[in-house]
């Protein structure tokens, strides 16, 4: 009798924050259930919540636990700040209207207060060890070195739902480094979505869509083309232009002259910008997104082959095409094994160059902006301790500015 069985693959430490959201919580199934990092790699699942939260943390954990899901190895809840080395995914999910921007003339504090408390606490927790402190390891323990060894070939990734908190992270933690950040982005759902409208036809029949953005309104999308992947080019019948074959637009009813450059880089653009910024962010969405990210960050890291992973992303620019070294932007990378790269796609176009431009300075308006902020919050609400919502949270609020949260 022939038994064949999946090798299970070393435990990977997963934090959550913030798991008591809706988001969270739908994010959490597609990871237990092996959806994002695969049917056959453990989750030591970590959910971090304010210590008035606990309760209901716990029994959130134990109807995970209930539920039985293939890849839950334990599952732990906790109020302590964690530090960088306590997971190899941290997740941030947040509850910002917009987590890509933020409207600072109509933030409603009570409702965001804990987002911003946690996430810059967290933020100035967070620190990568020297290696000196490596190295206090007793040399006579065998095992510790062992596990230091494994622990040192997992290279942590944090993922955030939005442009927003990745920039709070990157700013107010001390040494953490720049390309371990990503997000997901809705414009590349947008994108295809609106030429499948306009050409009905599915999305899955676009190719691929290329987006440089400072957020959901702000933006420069590409298609590669023929638009249409599964459009024939070749001499007969020539196409009139480049991005669709004019079979293809017969067979739609629709003049090639609706598909000259001009109408692709003005008229769709305000499309793609119309239909993204109206997405609502609502909890489904937010958790579809990011269970995505993740396993597209997955996939390249698993392969055994070097096979490279083409998307759109949330990352912190290295300053390629222009953009600015060290600021959040939505960009098309290349994903090989543990590093990224920016996709050099129309490196050289004139009016790819403009619109970074563009986009550069609204990154750095919003940014200037985001911190300004988050430092003036900081000193009234951490160093001063002036925000006291009510008596039963004076007490809750006085825990946060100690060890745990």
């Amino acid at each position: 009798m022939n038994f064949q069985t999946n090798i299970t693959l070393t435990p990977l430490k997963v934090l959550m924050v913030n798991p008591l959201m809706p988001g969270s919580q739908l994010t959490i199934v597609k990871i237990l259930s092996g959806a994002v990092f695969g049917s056959n790699q453990l989750i030591d699942l970590i959910l971090l919540v304010y210590s008035n939260e606990k309760p209901s943390a716990e029994a959130l954990k134990l109807e995970l636990i209930g539920c039985a899901f293939s890849c839950n190895n334990s599952i732990e809840v906790t109020s302590d700040l964690p530090s960088f080395s306590d997971a190899d995914v941290f997740c941030f999910m947040t509850n910002f209207p917009n987590p890509n921007k933020v409207d600072f003339d109509r933030i409603d504090i009570d409702e965001q207060f804990d987002t911003f408390y946690l996430t810059i606490k967290i933020a100035h927790n967070l620190l990568v060890k020297s290696s000196t402190e490596e190295e206090t390891l007793d040399n006579t323990d065998n095992t510790l070195k062992n596990k230091k060894v494994i622990k040192k070939s997992i290279k942590p990734i944090i993922v955030a739902d939005g442009l927003v908190t990745m920039d709070i992270l990157l700013s107010f933690s001390k040494n953490i480094p720049t390309n371990i950040f990503f997000c997901p982005t809705s414009i590349t759902g947008a994108a295809k979505s609106v030429l499948g409208d306009y050409l009905k036809v599915q999305c899955y029949t676009i190719n691929n869509v290329h987006v440089w953005a400072a957020n959901d309104d702000v933006l420069h999308v590409e298609v590669d083309k023929p638009i249409i992947i599964y459009d024939t080019v070749n001499d007969l019948p020539n196409c009139d232009w480049e991005a669709l074959g004019k079979n293809q637009l017969d067979s739609f009813n629709l003049d090639h002259t609706q598909f000259n450059d001009s109408w692709m880089k003005k008229e769709f653009i305000d499309k793609v910008t119309s239909c993204a910024s109206k997405n609502p962010y609502g909890c489904i969405f937010r958790a579809a997104e990011f269970a995505k990210t993740l396993q597209a960050i997955w996939l390249s890291r698993s392969s055994e082959n070097g096979s490279k992973v083409y998307c759109n992303l949330g990352v912190i620019s290295d300053g390629s095409l222009g953009t600015v070294k060290g600021y959040p932007y939505i960009l098309p990378v290349i994903l090989s094994g543990e590093f990224w790269t920016v996709n050099k796609y129309l490196e050289d176009d004139t009016h790819l160059k403009h619109e970074i431009k563009r986009i550069n300075v609204i990154v750095k308006d919003h940014h200037n902006k985001l911190i300004s902020y988050c430092k003036k919050f900081l000193v009234e609400n951490v160093l001063n301790q002036a925000f006291l919502r009510s008596d039963e949270e004076t007490s809750s609020v006085i825990d946060k500015s100690r060890s745990s949260i």
